[in-house]
Parts: C-alpha cells; structure tokens; sequence
C-alpha cells in the first residue's frame, strides 16, 4: 500500500513529503531542515536520512529536530499526538546514551542526563494538557491553507495517480503481450503528435487507449535505408530492464519534455 504524509514546520507550512510504501519509508524535503530525523511505528524508533529509504514496519510518524527545537513532523492519520513522540524521542536517546557509556566511567549517571539534555525537547504544561493544542503540526483549516501546501498536496496526488499507473501494468504479468497492443499497422497518423524527432525524424504517430489495451504510442519510421520499422512507446521510469508486462521492449528513451518511455521496434514487411 502506497501513501504520502505532508511534513509540516511548527508554523504549520508545508516542507515536503514522507512517501511510505509497505514497511518502506523515504523522507523528501522540499526545503532545507537542518538536524536529525526520527522515525517511529509503535513500538520502535530509528534515524532516518533524507532521499534514503529507511524499513520500519507500521511506520507512523516523523520527527525532526535541531538541538532542543523541533524543525518539523509528519504522521499518518491513525498516528498519536505530537507530544507522545517528543517523550519517545527523549527515551530514544536517553537509551542510546547509556549504550555508549563506557565500563571505566567515573560517573555514567551524569553522561547519560548529559546526552539526555542535548535532544530533549522542552514540554509545556499546555502541550502535555490538551492533544489537540499540539496538532497544529498535522491540521490546518481550509481557508487558511498557503500556496505551499496547495501545491505540496497536488504534488501528493500526482505522484499517487502515477504509482498507480506504474503498478497496474508493472503486475500485469499475465497480459497477453505486446502484440495485443497493436490496433492496425495500417494506421493513420495522428496531427499533433511528435514523439522522438531526433531519433525518429518523420515518424507518424499515433495514441492507443482503451478497454484491456496499456495506453501507449505506436509509430512508423522509415530508415535512411528504406526498412520501415514499428515502434511502441510506453510511458515508464529508467530501470536496468523493462517491467515485466512489456515483453520485447528493449530501450528506454527521454523525449524533449523529459517524460521517459519503454520502446520496442519491430520491422515491417
């Protein structure tokens, strides 16, 4: 199961996107924050690095701080209150602190409060009182959401619409195969459409869409020596081999726009 939190500073802007997909968590900043992160699930806390994919089963929440401040939290909806996770994350280095006391220690009590003052986060008599006085990291009322966070949640939706798209032909291993995707070789092409003009100049294209058919491009192209090929063009991401549905497609190529595209070629005639 895929789905985005939107990380949030105090202030309540957004910051970026923690993408979670399964037991695999990957943090995406879309301004600076400086510090560390912690992330959380019920029972564990661990580090998390920005742009790395951090696995944590039931992951729930994201926590970043700088010193004894708070830069900014992510939750999923079914996650606790902020203040839970600043008592956790106090308990998280406290512990981490009394591993790394060596046995000759003079005074292993006052290393460990010593780590222990450096990341805790103060707590108010108002944040332990009321979840709800904490929950400006997680909520914002509608008619006082920013451009920022229009945008940070239109991005959301994008990137799921998209892994959507990915997935549904990623495990579609039991498609019939690329041949089913050629509707008529005798085709018309299309006005409007110009799809790899460098590599393929003059190719006549076309777009293929419908009931149990991948959406794709299929083209024409005739090489300076007169062999005619057949193309398909499948929108995709750069992988070291195609996805598994794409039988027979062999190349990946960018167009202009930057939108990259599985490719198989076959000759005609």
């Amino acid at each position: 199961m895929l789905c985005y939190w939107i990380l949030r500073r105090p202030d309540g802007t957004p910051a970026g996107l923690v993408r979670v997909q399964n037991d695999r968590v990957t943090l995406k900043p879309t301004v600076p924050i400086e510090g560390r992160f912690t992330l959380f699930s019920g029972t564990d806390a661990v580090p998390i690095v920005p742009e790395s994919e951090t696995v944590l089963p039931r992951a729930e929440a994201l926590l970043g701080t700088d010193g004894d401040r708070e830069t900014c939290f992510a939750a999923a909806e079914n996650a606790a209150p902020l203040a839970a996770y600043r008592k956790r994350l106090s308990r998280f280095y406290t512990i981490k602190a009394q591993k790394a006391v060596p046995d000759d220690a003079s005074s292993p009590d006052e290393l460990i409060l010593s780590h222990a003052e450096d990341v805790e986060a103060p707590v108010t008599p108002e944040t332990e009182e009321s979840a709800d006085d904490v929950s400006y990291f997680r909520t914002i009322q509608s008619d006082s959401i920013s451009d920022s966070a229009q945008k940070v949640q239109a991005f959301s939706t994008l990137l799921q619409r998209a892994e959507a798209f990915y997935t549904a032909y990623e495990d579609n291993a039991s498609a019939s195969g690329a041949d089913n995707m050629v509707q008529n070789r005798d085709m018309q092409a299309e006005v409007g459409i110009d799809l790899f003009s460098q590599e393929y100049p003059g190719a006549r294209w076309r777009y293929v869409d419908g009931s149990g058919v991948l959406p794709h491009y299929e083209g024409t192209w005739t090489q300076p020596n007169g062999q005619t090929l057949h193309i398909l063009a499948v929108r995709g991401y750069a992988a070291p081999r195609p996805p598994r549905a794409l039988l027979g497609f062999t190349r990946f190529l960018r167009d202009r726009d930057g939108t990259g595209y599985w490719l198989r070629l076959t000759p005609l005639g």
